[in-house]
């Protein structure tokens, strides 16, 4: 009976050594777990690379695309200029034909003064071919002062013919779109204080004109150029709510949200 209980106790001993053994084989194995740590990390630092290279891609196409919708809206925006300059020359067209019926309304009148001065057939005549003249070249002082921006891309040029125009013709229907030109390209050459004084005139002077809505958002333009939020801030809500369907809204909401 005492030897079986030694046997006991002794086997009893020698399998808690060997539990005790276990651990210590483990930690003989520890290398292979680094080293699977290591291809783990590997592997982690590989998919971050690719994400970042993917989100600089992501980024990349969000700014061309952000590129193109400007280049479109200023197509559209450039379509309509072009548009209600068509409508305006059409315009102008349409009420040449009414003028001679006037004059010939009061054709009696003028005849019977003519029998009593030998000099006065000439003058209706005279006068007549004066006002066609003078409308003739007013419409080709226009015409040509746009092909230089539109056709000839000569903006130095334009400048001063713009300006000649509206000295020459102030109470033409065109001097509205004369100043906005004129400040378009005074803009584009960033004399913003110059193009200031445009746009201003067009907002002022001609609450009525199609260039209107376009000449307060390059003046909510030219205060975020020169620094100052509030007033460009200011200028495009203007420009919104006086003109919510426009594109000039448009780009003054996004321009709203840059600031």
């Amino acid at each position: 009976m005492t030897y079986r209980l030694a046997a006991i106790v002794m086997a009893a001993v020698l399998s808690t050594a060997c539990l005790a053994q276990a651990p210590v084989s483990n930690v003989g194995g520890s290398g292979s777990v680094n080293d699977r740590l290591a291809e783990l990390e590997r592997a982690f630092n590989a998919k971050s690379q690719t994400q970042i290279a993917q989100q600089r891609q992501f980024s990349a196409l969000q700014r061309e695309v952000s590129e193109l919708r400007g280049m479109l809206e200023e197509q559209n925006h450039r379509l309509e200029q072009v548009i209600s300059r068509q409508r305006d020359i059409l315009l102008k067209l349409q009420d040449s034909p009414d003028k001679p019926q006037k004059k010939a309304a009061s054709s009696p009148a003028v005849e019977s003064s003519a029998t009593q001065k030998t000099s006065s057939p000439q003058q209706p005549a005279g006068g007549t071919g004066g006002s066609t003249t003078s409308h003739g070249d007013e419409q080709a002082a226009y015409d040509k002062a746009v092909n230089l921006v539109l056709q000839d891309k000569d903006y130095d040029a334009a400048i001063p013919a713009f300006a000649r125009f509206i000295t020459q013709y102030p109470q033409s229907s065109y001097v509205p779109n004369s100043h906005y030109w004129l400040g378009q390209l005074l803009f584009s050459q960033q004399r913003y204080d110059q193009a200031k004084s445009q746009f201003t005139r067009v907002v002022d002077a001609y609450p009525k004109s199609n260039k209107r809505s376009d000449s307060l958002l390059k003046l909510g333009l030219i205060a975020s150029q020169q620094n100052d939020a509030g007033q460009a801030q200011q200028r495009f809500k203007q420009v919104i709510n006086e003109y919510a369907n426009s594109a000039a809204a448009t780009l003054a909401k996004k321009s709203l949200a840059e600031l």
